[in-house]
This record gives structure tokens, sequence and C-alpha cells, in this order.
């Protein structure tokens, strides 16, 4: 009995300890969920500033090189700004000056932007991938390996293929018009449709050759490291390689591989260099390590005591070829618990198999919680495993600097933080006094923002997010059937469509609830310098039969069936004249299909070029003296008794190949009279010879006797 007692004692005790350890049920994540959602980063910034709207305070600030872009984030760049962005999926997205564009939806093969006002380069480089480009005129869709520019105006849209094909979509009327490289552009009001020439902002191209060139030179420097990362993180691959190295290390009774910076001093730890920003609701952290950004939001950190360094885990999709640590795939703000103790507030780093808390849901390791199951959740804070490496500093040095290092309070370690501090999921008002009205939490850089944009701008941000809550989660599939199913759309050539300007909607922080009209916008070209695009001059040098040809739409027949001429030509099997030199379905034929077409076609032999030919005096000869050589060696075979001239049979005649010019032949009647003598001469030779007393003698009926058998029974005379 006693026992017993105590084994049912042992598992209340199991029980409670697992109840207090586990997060409420509030906390758990969603099981309906994927791998994790899809965050862009902010590659390059070149100029002035590109500004992000805060919902939650309706207000601007500017961000920075290695910030965020994810669902709902809104930008806007100022006149001489630059920008570009890189998507986990394969797709890119530049930028360029007085640009809006806002994040609609990012899946493994879907990239959706509104692109509402400005000048955008967009890059499909995925494999089976789609990207969706809202505008206010029309909608583009661009399938894998497209390229293509948007001039984006106040009162039209211009398309500019420079890669493969897109569609160009009116939702107005519902109709689609393709979009080729190399061809002439299209330009829209939201109407009507006409084309343009096709050329590029001569600054705006070059700017865009140079990043492609430094990606060229990137993608080439990824060396070891490309090994190691999933397939949407290859581009990070040259900052892993050019500020660390790859070694294989002990871990947990097991050699596995990870990566270390070599480029810091020696009692670096992660989470150092960088700052903390409210972003999604959660706290992100934006680094300012030239590697900072892909080890800090994928993969995992791990401390190696036998090492007594850091080491970054990479993220693991399938089962790799070395030995990796298995941590899940997906993007997380900042994977880290939070400790808080009166005016003091800090961070830990967490190991692989902790679990992360956040107000939004981000991936299979983390925890949402909501405010008012907060009391709820009980966390052990002896139990992480690097507390010993907590970084803590002042609630007033949280905000506002680029780098904890010179800041974090010293003499921290694991029993002063169990003794004096507490956790926290999330950082809230109970952890930083004043967080919910401290502005400054929402910032990038302590850079101020002296103009933002006019409440117009934020009228279509507002309108796009509370379509994408309706719309929901897209894909692939969905899209492309919705546009093949649309009307194939007719230019208008005598269209007056205006060319796209742009107008500068950057106004002073007292102006931007005034009324537009009370205010005076700059209005610009969006081309400054045009010129035409490498895919155009390459169009241009090409042959007329090398250059793709736009489908042309056969206009439909509305007489009766039996008043038409094809209905009689099929019921006697006759094509006419003009099916025969131009089959109508080739004009209706679809692109693709007849680029195939010609690709399988057989390929025509070109001519030979005539060889070099000898002399005609060589050639002579030599014909003769194959003459000589076929006489002699008949005479050879023949003996003394063979006659001494025997025409050559025309088996017997060498062949010799003749010239492509013919000689001089004699005249008709001598080619007759000498074929007839050389038959004569053919069938003497043929008959033995009798001596000339002998056929004298004979009388002219015995000269033409043939001698006959004697039949079966007859004597012979």
């Amino acid at each position: 009995m006693r026992q017993y007692r105590r084994l049912t004692a042992s598992i209340l005790m199991s029980l409670v300890f697992l109840v207090g350890a586990v997060p409420p049920v509030s906390a758990q994540p969603k099981p309906s969920e994927g791998e994790g959602v899809l965050v862009g980063r902010i590659s390059h910034i070149d100029g002035g500033q590109i500004l992000r709207f805060v919902p939650e305070e309706k207000d601007w600030v500017a961000t920075v090189k290695d910030a965020p872009f994810g669902i709902d984030d809104a930008l806007y760049s100022d006149p001489e700004t630059k920008g570009e962005i890189l998507m986990p999926n394969g797709t890119l997205l530049r930028i360029g000056g007085d640009t809006q564009v806002q994040m609609i939806a990012l899946e493994d093969d879907v990239t959706e932007v509104d692109v509402a006002s400005g000048l955008a380069r967009l890059y499909n480089n995925s494999s089976r991938g789609l990207i969706k480009a809202t505008t206010p005129f029309g909608y583009v869709l661009a399938p894998e390996k497209t390229t293509f520019d948007l001039y984006v105006g106040d009162e039209s849209v211009e398309v500019i293929g420079l890669r493969g094909r897109v569609d160009f979509v009116i939702e107005s009327d519902g109709s689609r018009f393709e979009v080729l490289a190399g061809s002439s552009s299209l330009i829209s009001d939201g109407r009507q449709v006409t084309s343009g020439k096709g050329d590029v902002d001569a600054d705006w191209d070059d700017w865009n050759l140079d990043r492609e060139g430094f990606w060229d030179r990137k993608l080439q420097t990824r060396g070891e490291s490309v090994r190691y990362l999933p397939e949407g993180l290859h581009r990070e691959a040259y900052a892993l390689e050019e500020n660390g190295s790859w070694e294989r290390v002990e871990y947990e009774g097991q050699a596995r591989y990870f990566w270390r910076p070599v480029h810091v001093h020696a009692d670096w730890a992660p989470f150092t260099v960088g700052r903390w920003t409210v972003w999604q609701e959660d706290n992100c952290w934006v680094p300012d390590e030239p590697f900072g950004y892909v080890t800090h939001h994928y993969g995992n950190w791990v401390y190696v005591e036998t090492a007594r360094r850091w080491y970054w885990a990479p993220p693991v999709v399938r089962v790799a070829a070395v030995p990796l640590l298995n941590v899940g795939y997906g993007w997380y703000p900042g994977r880290v618990a939070w400790i808080h103790s009166g005016a003091e507030v800090g961070w830990v780093p967490l190991a692989p198999f902790e679990p992360y808390y956040s107000h939004r849901w981000w991936g299979p390791r983390s925890m949402v919680v909501a405010n008012v199951g907060l009391a709820n959740i009980h966390i052990n804070l002896g139990g992480y495993r690097y507390l010993n490496h907590a970084v803590v500093v002042n609630q007033s040095n949280f905000w506002g600097v680029r780098s904890y290092t010179n800041v974090r309070i010293k003499n921290i370690n694991k029993t002063v933080i169990i003794n004096h501090y507490r956790p926290a999921p999330v950082v809230n008002q109970t952890v930083i006094k004043n967080y919910n009205v401290d502005r400054q939490r929402y910032h990038f850089t302590n850079v101020k923002v002296v103009k933002k944009p006019h409440q117009t701008v934020v009228n279509r941000i507002e309108k796009n997010r509370n379509l994408a809550g309706r719309i929901g989660k897209v894909n692939a599939a969905s899209l492309q059937k919705s546009t093949v199913n649309l009307k194939q759309g007719k230019l208008a050539p005598e269209a007056k469509i205006a060319r796209p300007k742009v107008t500068n909607k950057l106004v002073s922080e007292n102006e931007v609830n005034k009324p537009k009209g009370e205010l005076k916008f700059n209005e610009r070209e969006l081309k400054k310098k045009e010129r035409a695009s490498r895919e155009m001059q390459q169009e241009r040098a090409r042959g007329p039969e090398d250059r793709p040809r736009k489908p042309e739409v056969v206009k439909p027949d509305r007489r009766p069936p039996e008043d038409r001429p094809e209905k009689a030509r099929e019921e006697k099997g006759i094509q006419s004249p003009k099916e025969l030199r131009s089959p109508q379905k080739e004009k209706v034929q679809p692109e693709q299909d007849r680029r195939r077409q010609r690709e399988e076609r057989p390929q025509v032999q070109e001519p030979r070029q005539r060889e070099q030919q000898p002399p005609r005096e060589d050639l002579r000869q030599q014909r003769r003296e194959e003459r000589q050589q076929m006489e002699e060696r008949r005479r050879q075979d023949s003996g003394p008794s063979a006659p001494e001239a025997r025409p050559q049979r025309r088996e017997d005649r060498p062949q010799v190949q003749e010239p492509r010019q013919r000689e001089q032949q004699p005249p008709r009647e001598d080619l007759r009279q000498q074929r007839r003598e050389e038959r004569q001469q053919m069938r003497e030779s043929r008959e033995p010879r009798e001596p000339s007393a002998q056929r004298e003698n004979k009388t002219p009926g015995q000269a033409g006797e043939k001698k006959q058998k004697p039949r079966p029974g007859q004597e012979v005379q």
C-alpha cells in the first residue's frame, strides 16, 4: 500500500512539473500552419530614404538595409532613392524614386505586390513561381524566368517586357494583353491600351545593370556555403563565405558542421551588434553586421563549451549530405527569451529545442500568446541552456543604439539571473515602463524623418490591407487559371494616352492631413533620358525570321455554316489555295507552340561549297593516263590472239568526276555516226573471221544461212 501511495505521489509531482513547464493551450503553435512564413529582405538602399508605414501608429519611419519586408508592409521612397528587395522564393523587386509599393502575398509559388506609383523592375527567377504586380490601371502576371518594368504614373501605366512573356490584364473589362521581351510596350489608362516604343529610362537601366553585375560576382563566390544552405538562401551564401568558415564540431555526442564568424572579437556573442525594433507586433532584430541577417533570422545559434565560442547551425529542409543539426527552416524575428528586473531588461539566445514566444505565428518552433493569457504561462527560468550568456542593458539603452556591446551590464551570470530577474514570454508594459506609448520602439534608425507621404497614400494602403484579409491565401495555380480564361484584348492604336508622370507626394509633417486641393505637388516624367533596352537592341539586330511574331486573331465568320465555302470543301476533302499558302490554324496558334515547331522542324542542309577543281588540262591528262592503263591491262588479260583494239563497255570505263561546266561537244550527227561505227566494230570483233577465199565462194543464200542443230532422232548429214 505504501509503495502504491509513493508511486501515485511521484506521478502527481511529474504532472505538476509538466503543467508548469508547458505553456497553456492559448500559447501552442497553430497546427494548421505549414513550415513557416516567408519574409523578404531590403538588401540595398542607394541615395536618400525609404520610409515604412507603421499601421499601429498611422505614421512613417525610415527603414534601413537588412530590414524585413513582409505581408502588409508598405514602403515609399523619396525622389532620389533606389532600393532592392530579395524574396526567399526566387523573386526580386527593385524600386526607383517616388515609388509606393506594398506586399500583398508572399508564398512559395506566389509573390504579389502592389505598385501604386513610381518605377519598379521585377524579376521572377524561380522555377515554378508566379509574380502578380497590381497597379491602379491593371495588373501584370509574370511566370517563371521573366523580367519586366513598370512605369506607374498618376494617369497611366507602361509595361515593358525585358525577359520572357508577361500578361497585362485590365480588370474593368477582363481583357488580357501579351507583352514580349524586345517588342513594343503597352500603355494603359485602365480603359484603353495602346502600344509604346518600349524604351527604358537610361539612368534606371544603368543602375539595374550595376546591381546585376554585383550579384553575378557574389554568386561566383558562394563557395562551400551553398552545400549547407537551403535553396531559398543561396543568395545569402556569399555573406557567410566572406565573413566566416565552416567547421566540424563535436556537439551533443556527434560531429556536425557549423559556421562561425572570424572577423569578430574574442568575446563576441549573437544579438549584440544591431538593435531591436517592433515589427509585426514582435521585437525584431535588425543586424549591423554583414552576416547578421541570415544568421539571426534563420537557423539557430549554439554555444560549444569545448571550443568556448558561438557557432551557427543552418536550417535544414531535407536530409543533408553532410551531418547538420536538425533545425527547421523558417524565418523568426529573433529567437531569444526575455528577462527583466526593475529598470533592466535582457535577452537570452534560445537553444534549438527551446520554444519561442511571440504575438504572431512564425514557424514550427513559435508559441503564440494572447495578452489575456500571459499570466498563465509558466517559464522555468533556470531551464534555459544559455542563461549564462544573457545580454542585460538598462531600459534607456534598449532602443536607439546600433550595438549593445558597450552598454551591456557586466557580471551577469546564471545565479544572479535566477535570484534577481524574472522571465517574460514577450516584451510589454510589464517589462519596459511606458512601452505602449514610446514611439521609438518602431524605429529602425535614429535618422529623423522630415517629410512624410500625404494621407492619400495611406488610403490605398488601407484598401489593400482590407482586400488581402478578405481574399486569404493565394496560389499560382488559381492565378493562372483565372488569367487563361480571359479574352484576348485589342489594342487601340489611335488612343491618346498620356505618358506616365508621377507626383511627389512627400510633404511636411503639418501638411500630411491637409486636403489635396490646398497643396501643390511637383509632377515629373518617369523617364528623364530614354534609350532602347538591351533586349530591344538585340531584337533589332536579329533578322525578321528570328523575331517572335504576335498571334493574329482571325475574325469569326458570322455566315450560316451551310453558306460557308469551307463547309463544301470539307465535305469534298479539298483545301482552298489560301489554306495551302497560309493555314488559318497557324495564325491563331500560340507563340509558344510556333516556337516549339520551329525548334522541331528539320534543319535544312546548307548547299555545299564547291570544292576546288583542278585545271582542265590536268583532268584531260588524267583521263589519257587512265585509258592507257586500262588498255595495257586488257592486252595482258586477253593474250596475243585477242584483238588489239576493242571498244570499252560502259561498266569498264573509269568513273571520273566530270567538271560542273560542260566541255564542247561535237555535233549530234557526228555522235550518231560514231556510235554506229562503234556498234559495228563490236559485232565484227565477236564473230570468228573466215578466210577471204571461202567468203567469196559462198553464194548469197549460203552466206546468210545459219547452222541449225539436229532435231532429236534426226541424222546428221
